[in-house]
């Protein structure tokens, strides 16, 4: 497992179970997301059957369009809505899948697997879970889940084919952990339409919104409050426009089609006869919302205005969110977030004593934790022992290794390696450690570039040396340092004569000395480029 990406096997087949992404963190500037490692599959392609989705979070299939090129053509499977939301990235890339819909009644089989979908709450609506059957025994994933027995236009859980498939035996159990440090049960998706209709009736301007865009069920409460207090709707966002038409075609978004108004034709109505749902919810630098916030954007933020983040910021992002916040309240809108204002956001991962509930339906085997951090998994850990579960029978496998299933035991059996698959504008994988390295400390301390004029005839340094700084230090008021500076490259220049016949070793040497004088004289370490020009 990798990246929201797990690999079922046999000995003949083998079986995906999403094919995700992960986001950039504050040390990977640049990138745009990260997506797993297929280096395991490298030469068992011929064994792929099949790619199974849970839900229609991008994060559980956002990979498809990276991944497929290298890949077999083979089907993938998933609920109506969530192949609808993955379908408008693959069109939009203009790339053919084999979709195919399922529905909670008919199991899949493909080779050594058959795979049932049980209908479970999330905080997109037609989300699953799996009963993946196997020749040596029944295996539950269970991936994004709560229990929700008020859900938006849908139906609860459906806990009698939990317990039907526990009844009849489960090997092993793969549980989504993500929220077991919180006790007791996850609130209802209900909540957050009580919290918008307060806050609504007390907006005298435009109502904004913002939220993941596949988070159906709360674009439909933002839209059921719309409805009630007489405002337009307008999605702003390429995947919030999206994700919206795809929800209202498919019957998951309900709302009259004469209900919404284009972004181009909002300006014809009034402030407040507007409700704006708005992609931007992670900070994101280029998203609506920023430009929206920075006055680049059709639609203009403007004093009594509320903005509404219906939506918590995930690891890495809080510094991105933060700033958003602060840009837009210089706009004079009041801006709600999450820590001034209790239920705006409610997760969409059950809390410890509904795992505990799954726990008691499925009652597998084995267990294995996924979709938490180590310190979740270790918090889950704890649980499950109060449960009656022996250290045994709790699978922790590390990033990279195997579990290995056998006819009524389960252990972590061989490794393999996975690593962070960067995607950077059309580059994938070709960013590493060295290149974000780079980049960090260009943002941290700046760059400094060494312009040495070299005569290939002769084979010798010829003119002036130069030395150009950007983000590092101001030049005009840096005189005595930039001349210290080529004082430096002067000498090593000068120590190994005027031949140079090793250049590669000389940018080496004169990047290391000039990275030593900088740091003693200013404290600062910036990248430093030799440079050379032939003349």
């Amino acid at each position: 497992m990798n990246r929201n990406m797990h690999v079922y096997e046999t000995e003949k087949d083998i079986i995906i179970v999403d094919c995700g992404i992960g986001f950039p963190d504050e040390n990977m500037p640049g990138i745009d997301v990260i997506i797993p490692d297929i280096s395991y599959l490298k030469d068992k392609k011929q064994k792929i059957r099949a790619i199974f989705l849970t839900h229609g979070h991008q994060d559980h299939w956002g990979s498809l369009v990276y991944l497929l090129p290298s890949l077999p053509k083979v089907p993938v499977y998933g609920t109506k809505l969530t192949i609808g939301l993955a379908s408008t990235k693959s069109d939009q890339e203009r790339m053919k899948i084999d979709y195919r819909e399922v529905d909670y009644k008919t199991p899949i089989t493909v080779g050594d697997f058959t795979v049932d979908y049980i209908h479970v709450n999330h905080s997109v609506p037609d989300s699953a879970n799996l009963v993946i059957h196997t020749p040596v025994g029944v295996i539950y994933h269970g991936s994004d889940f709560k229990f929700d027995w008020t859900p938006v236009d849908e139906a609860p859980a459906d806990v009698q084919k939990i317990a039907r498939a526990g009844s009849e035996g489960v090997l092993l159990m793969l549980e989504d952990c993500l929220r077991v440090e919180k006790s007791g049960y996850t609130p209802s998706e209900q909540k957050v339409q009580e919290t918008f209709d307060q806050q609504i009736q007390k907006c005298k301007g435009k109502f904004i919104v913002t939220t993941t865009a596949s988070s159906i069920s709360r674009i439909q409460q933002a839209v059921n409050v719309a409805i009630k207090y007489g405002r337009k709707v307008v999605f702003a966002g390429r995947s919030m426009e999206q994700n919206a038409e795809a929800a209202i075609r498919l019957g998951f978004l309900k709302l009259p089609i004469d209900q919404i108004v284009s972004v181009d034709n909002a300006r014809s109505h009034a402030s407040q006869d507007l409700l704006i749902l708005v992609t931007g919810a992670f900070g994101q630098g280029n998203s609506a919302l920023a430009r929206m916030a920075n006055g680049d954007h059709k639609i203009k933020i403007t004093e009594g205005d509320f903005v509404t983040f219906s939506q918590d910021p995930i690891p890495g992002t809080e510094t991105s969110v933060d700033n958003l916040i602060n840009s837009l309240i210089k706009t004079g809108a009041e801006v709600f977030y999450s820590s001034i204002l209790d239920d705006l956001h409610v997760s969409g991962h059950e809390s410890a004593d509904g795992l505990k509930l799954m726990l008691n339906l499925v009652r597998p085997k084995y267990v294995l934790p996924i979709g938490g951090d180590l310190r979740q998994i270790k918090q889950y850990q704890k649980m499950v022992k109060t449960m009656g579960y022996k250290d045994e029978q709790i699978i922790v496998p590390y990033e990279g290794q195997i579990v290995e299933v056998t006819n009524g035991k389960v252990v972590v059996s061989g490794k393999t390696e996975v690593k962070n698959i960067m995607v950077d504008g059309l580059g994938i994988g070709d960013v590493g450690t060295i290149v974000l390295r780079d980049r960090i400390t260009m943002a941290e301390d700046g760059i400094v570039m060494v312009l040495l004029p070299y005569e290939k005839a002769t084979g010798e340094m010829v003119g002036d040396i130069d030395i150009v700084s950007r983000g590092f230090v101001y030049m005009k008021e840096s005189d005595e340092l930039i001349g210290e500076a080529k004082e430096v490259v002067r000498k090593i220049l000068a120590d190994r004569g005027k031949e140079i016949h090793n250049m590669g070793y000389l940018k080496r040497v004169l990047a290391e000395e000039l990275e030593r004088f900088f740091f003693t004289s200013t404290r600062r370490r910036p990248l430093i480029l030799p440079v050379v020009m032939e003349i």
